[in-house]
């Protein structure tokens, strides 16, 4: 049997593949000790919860991060695991991309701006004259991307036509790929931030990358530079660090779709939050969103669908792509 451990509300979709095997944890949860397949999008997987499901032989995660799968425990009770990598590809890519858009034409600074004049006119400078010198001649300007997987290097083709240079660090992608998405390799980390005007996050979250940008990766960026993360929160160390980055300039912008902790903790009194949220200064730099940047009706479809057919292919025996142990 496969079992949804969390999240969907209404199963439609993975009935329609997996028909009479499909448990639920709304409908089925006396019956998890009976599931095989474990379907799962936010539910914690480790020693304690897998107790629970005796039998289960594989985890089939809907998204791309396997943050919440305790992936050492897996792997020595011999559990697969498998994600699910391709649904939303164009969805983050193009998030990625329009607040790269936003941040370096200042289009959220000169809509607030625009608001701000028409209810209260300025004679000396009225209009046209409200120029802002952090505007980017992107053709003129680099854009820095930390891993090139799928998502990356979509971002990249996608901006190729728009921005002047493409720089890239990914130690883990082979010899030549720099040709294929016309890029320039760096294999210092802080050598390619040091090249790049803007830097777009696009890594897994891992015990590499975690806490990755902190307060020495933003001093190793260029004065001014934008930051995007559209990967996962906890790459980021603490908001503080962006904070003091924006405060000191050495950050010009940030857009973020994810952030170290969801859904964000008014309680922490974090001052990036807190500016942003009561529209202080710095929020006119900074773009949050929350967690979407996967979804659009037809990704969040395909997402269900492909997970639900990965399931039932694990369930026979006949799952072979996409395992991450």
């Amino acid at each position: 049997m496969i079992y949804i451990t969390d999240y969907i509300q209404s199963f439609e979709i993975e009935k329609k593949v997996i028909g009479q095997k499909l448990l639920t944890y709304k409908k089925d949860d006396n019956k998890k000790s009976k599931a095989k397949v474990l379907l799962v999008w936010h539910y914690e997987l480790n020693e304690s919860s897998l107790k629970n499901f005796p039998e289960a032989h594989t985890i089939v995660r809907y998204g791309v991060g396997v943050d919440n799968i305790d992936l050492n425990f897996c792997q020595s009770k011999g559990i697969k695991v498998f994600n699910n990598p391709d649904y939303g590809i164009d969805e983050v890519s193009d998030s990625a991309i329009a607040m790269i858009l936003n941040l370096s034409r200042n289009i959220t600074f000169y809509d607030k701006k625009s608001r701000h004049l028409f209810l209260n006119p300025n004679q000396k400078f009225p209009w046209q004259e409200n120029t802002e010198n952090s505007s980017l001649r992107l053709k003129d300007s680099s854009l820095g991307l930390i891993g090139v997987g799928r998502i990356g290097s979509a971002v990249a083709l996608k901006m190729k036509n728009i921005i002047g240079e493409i720089n890239f660090y990914d130690p883990y992608v082979s010899s030549g790929y720099e040709k294929v998405i016309s890029a320039n390799r760096f294999e210092s980390l802080y050598s390619m931030l040091s090249k790049s005007d803007i830097v777009s996050l696009h890594t897994p979250l891992n015990e590499e990358t975690s806490g990755m940008v902190n307060d020495v990766f933003i001093k190793k960026m260029r004065k001014g530079s934008i930051l995007i993360n559209t990967s996962r929160g906890g790459i980021i160390e603490s908001l503080d660090c962006i904070y003091n980055g924006i405060v000191s300039g050495n950050l010009g912008a940030v857009g973020l779709d994810v952030l170290p902790t969801e859904p964000p903790d008014k309680s922490l009194r974090e001052k990036l939050l807190l500016s942003w949220a009561n529209q202080n200064k710095i929020s006119e730099r900074v773009i949050i969103n929350p967690h979407t940047s996967y979804y659009s009706p037809q990704s969040y479809e395909e997402m269900r669908y492909k997970a639900a057919e990965m399931s039932l292919k694990a369930m026979e025996g006949n799952l072979k792509r996409n395992r991450i142990i």
